[in-house]
């Protein structure tokens, strides 16, 4: 089962590694080019989000696979641009790898520079469950079931 728990601070976050999908990997190494290494991560969960998003500098760092263009609305501005495919890690946790994945280019707020990009629903919809217990202080993201009397275990 895999399980990442962390206490809350002022925003709920998971460290990641962003990296190159496999496919992509393989083909710079192909063509005889380097792979660019992977980039440490702090993505703010954003329930509100539907997508997932990281910022111009680490896609910059990655240049992934360009995917196509897309409409982003958020309570600061709309605009135009693109998706790239990635793959993210979850160094620290028992999470499994997503191995593909699209994230969308874009900068964030200023109160949120201390973060690489933003989790949202697109990502947390591939999970098994997203816990908040604000009383504790902490969530839970979990991507299998716990199993039979697995809410038990705090």
């Amino acid at each position: 089962m895999g399980k990442y728990t962390a206490s809350v601070g002022d925003h709920l976050s998971l460290p990641a590694r962003v990296l190159l999908t496999w496919e992509q990997q393989q083909l710079l190494r192909l063509a005889g080019r380097p792979v660019p290494s992977f980039v440490r991560a702090h993505l703010v969960i954003d329930t509100g989000s539907n997508r997932n998003t990281l910022v111009p500098g680490v896609i910059r760092h990655l240049q992934p696979a360009v995917g196509r263009s897309i409409r982003v609305e958020t309570s600061l501005a709309a605009g135009e641009t693109d998706l790239f495919w990635v793959r993210l890690e979850f160094p620290g946790s028992s999470l499994a790898p997503i191995p593909v994945i699209a994230v969308a280019r874009l900068d964030l707020p200023p109160s949120l520079r201390a973060f690489h990009g933003v989790i949202g629903r697109d990502l947390l919809g591939r999970r098994e469950s997203f816990l908040y217990e604000g009383r504790r202080g902490r969530f839970t993201l979990r991507d299998t079931p716990p199993g039979l009397f697995g809410w038990f275990r705090r």
